[in-house]
């Protein structure tokens, strides 16, 4: 698999674990794991609100390993 076909598959089940937190019977500020979009897999926790602002999903430092691939 590609990098960048496993990319787009790590934010679609991302964008998928989002709309399943998108109930109002579970708190907004709890905490969900996400993966990270570089293709490490690593869990990244995030909130609800913290995932729309961020524009994508990655651990610490390894947004930084898409800009050098």
């Amino acid at each position: 698999m590609q990098l960048d076909n496993q990319q787009e598959t790590i934010r679609a089940v991302n964008r998928t674990i989002r709309e399943f937190a998108d109930d109002p019977r579970i708190p907004a500020d709890e905490p969900w794991e996400f993966f990270c979009e570089c293709g490490c897999f690593t869990l990244v926790e995030l909130t609800v609100a913290e995932f729309d602002r961020a524009g994508g999903v990655w651990a610490a430092g390894h947004g930084e390993r898409l800009l050098s691939a």
